[in-house]
């Protein structure tokens, strides 16, 4: 999965687990200026998890701030599983 369709899948998942109108909401916005809180995140990570079949480290997770950010740490862990570590 190429680094775009990271970020189109992640931004989707995060507007599913906020209540979004698909397409409303954008990779870079700051996730704390919408119904971010604890609960919601770990929906998220659960949800993006699963579908990618990653696991993603929770303190970086957490400091994300967009989806775009959380995008790159998929991608990060899909590169270290495609290299076999």
């Amino acid at each position: 999965m190429d680094g775009t369709n990271t970020v189109e899948t992640v931004t989707e998942i995060i507007e599913e687990v906020l209540g979004e109108i698909p397409g409303e909401l954008s990779p870079d916005d700051v996730l704390a200026a919408r119904k971010w809180d604890s609960i919601a995140s770990l929906e998220a990570l659960a949800q993006l998890e699963g579908r990618f079949g990653v696991s993603l480290d929770l303190r970086r997770f957490h400091a994300a701030r967009t989806a775009a950010e959380m995008a790159d740490l998929v991608d990060e862990r899909l590169a270290v599983r495609a290299g076999g570590a």
